[in-house]
Order: C-alpha cells, then structure tokens, then sequence
C-alpha cells in the first residue's frame, strides 16, 4: 500500500471500534437491564452500592460502569469513587421523555442479534436466514414470545415519540375515525385523538399485540375514544377516515407493501387520507442510523429502509397520490396520500 494511502492512528482506532461495536450495544444493553441510569437519578454512587441494588458483583459492576464513562454515558468523581450519570445516560431512562430504554434492551437481544450473525450469508445469497436463526419469522417469534414481543412494542413507542409530536402537528383531522394499521401500543392515533376531541382511533394489530395496546389507551384516559382490533393488514383493514402507518413498509418487500397499501385503499372512506411516515435514506449521503438501522431489515425481516421516491412508487402501484411530503426530521418524513 502506497505510503499516501496509510491510515492514520486515529482512523485505525475508529476502525477498531467499529469492530467492537458488539460490546458496545451489550454493554449500553447491561447497563440499561441494571437500571444504572434510575439508580444515579437522584445523585453519584460507587460501584458497590449499585452492585448491591442489583445483586451483581461488585468488581464486574466497575468495569461495565468505567465501560459506560468511556462511552460517554457515566463521568467518574476520582475522589469520591463514584459515578454519575450524563445528559447521554437520561436517555436509558424509563421515565425520561426521551427514552430509548426499551429499544437498548431489544435491538440487542436475540430477536435481532442472532439474525445479525448471518449477515454474510443473507448478503451473498440475497435472502435473510431468520427462520433459520429464530426458529421462525420475526413476528411469528414475537407472538411465540412474548416478552420480547412487548419489549419491541415499547421499543417502537421509545422511537416514535419524537416523530409523532412532529407528524400529529401537520395532520388536520378534526373528526371522523382513524386508523393505526400495524399501530404498536397506539401511540401515533393516541396523540391524534388527545389533540382532536371530535375524532376517534383504533389499532390495527395482531392477536399477541392488542392487550398493550389497550392497556396503553387506559393508561392514557382513551379508553373510551381509542380501541384495538385484532387482524391481518395483509387480509383488510377497518373502514376509516384517516389511515396511519408509521414504521411498518420498512419491515416489508415491494410486493407486501403494495398488498398492504391496497387494503387500505379499498376500506378508506371517500376523502380518506393515508399517512406514511418513515425513515427517508439516501444513496449519495446516508446517515449512520438511516444505513444502520436497514442492515437490521436486511437480517431481520424481508424489507428495507427507501428513498422517498421507492415510496411514491409503492403508493402509486396500490392507486393512492401522493398529496404532499412533509419532512419530519432529519431522518423522517411523512407522505400524505389520498
């Protein structure tokens, strides 16, 4: 290799960490599953108080703390031999606003970590091997367990939060019936209908998914307002006003997307309104989480994260125009389709 081309120390450096990056979700994964950012709301501790709470060791308990300090989650007080957390940490909050809690816990348990492990595979063949790494498709795991299952659920509520506040914000829906096909727990129509008083929501899911979703709506005085239906979006959906689908097509190839989206087309009701919000990725300029977060659809399920174009396509095929696209967030943005 010419002298020109070398790699500087810290380019090697970062290439190591690319390398480690395995611990790195594992560790943030630990330090989530010991409540470590709970533990040091209130002030500092040391190691050994936290291993206490947590009935760990208290030796093992350092080292994944001074982990934490070196990914820029804890800072360590030398003369008091104790750890606190930093603006970072909150984010592993379960209470936190803006909390990634349950997605630290799943995006790095089995459901996506085995199949990540046939990533080789899956790209030299053009097929993914999840069957063969989880005994089943992604979501007939979930519904074979589910723990995970409503960890993923909460996990999708963690991520949206934000999106959600944006998109709710550029959807005029004074009345009429909503509809959240593939909705989670409901977050999406539940922070529509709060904010509309003459609308009401229903959630779309399957079997295993429905009791947190209208848990969920309980816990936010909807019960009355918002229901949760089981189903199959690739069979019908409910007759609507106002269709939702956040973070669903990406889980799903071009053919099923399109399936999908006719359903919907069929059952909306005259001046229905779809809404799709997902993430917007580029070819010439992807981000880190846009290009990330698609390799785990790659291992995972059979979709993939689009261009914004891909998706007007996919909208055009199941007869829905695409009315206006509003940008989100850096990463996200919603198509509004009639």
């Amino acid at each position: 290799m010419p002298a020109a081309d070398a790699p500087t120390l810290d380019e090697i450096n970062r290439v190591f960490q690319m390398i480690m990056g395995s611990m790195m979700s594992q560790a943030v994964r630990t330090l989530t599953l010991m409540s470590v950012a709970e533990h040091l709301a209130a002030g500092p501790l040391d190691a050994e108080e936290i291993a206490r709470r947590e009935s760990a060791d208290p030796a093992m308990t350092r080292r994944l703390l001074r982990a934490g300090v070196a990914l820029g989650l804890l800072k360590f007080d030398t003369e008091r031999a104790t750890f606190a957390g930093t603006p970072m940490l909150s984010v592993l909050h379960g209470d936190s606003p803006t909390s990634l809690k349950h997605y630290a816990l799943g995006a790095p348990s089995r459901s996506f970590w085995l199949p990540s492990l046939t990533m080789p595979e899956t790209v030299r063949e053009g097929v993914n091997h999840v069957t063969e790494a989880l005994g089943a498709q992604l979501f007939e795991y979930f519904a074979e367990h589910p723990e995970e299952a409503a960890n993923f659920g909460a996990a999708m509520t963690n991520l949206s939060v934000p999106i959600i506040r944006e998109g709710v914000g550029r959807i005029e829906a004074p009345s009429g019936l909503a509809v959240d096909v593939g909705g989670a727990e409901g977050a999406f129509v539940a922070e529509l209908v709060e904010r509309n008083p003459g609308l009401t929501g229903t959630v779309l899911e399957l079997p295993h998914a429905v009791p947190a979703a209208r848990a969920a709506a309980e816990r936010r005085g909807l019960a009355d307002r918002v229901s949760a239906v089981a189903g199959d979006f690739f069979t019908a959906v409910p007759e609507g006003d106002i269709y939702l689908l956040k973070f669903v097509l990406h889980d799903w190839d071009d053919e099923a997307c399109v399936r999908i989206l006719r359903n919907i087309r069929r059952a909306m009701r005259p001046d229905g309104r779809l809404y799709v919000v997902e993430m917007a990725i580029s070819d010439a300029d992807p981000s880190p989480s846009a290009a990330l977060l698609d390799l785990a659809m790659l291992v995972a399920t059979a979709g993939q994260e689009r261009t914004r174009e891909q998706y007007e396509r996919l909208l055009a095929q199941a007869d829905l125009r695409v009315r206006q696209v509003l940008p989100l967030t850096d990463l996200y943005h919603m198509i509004e389709a009639v």
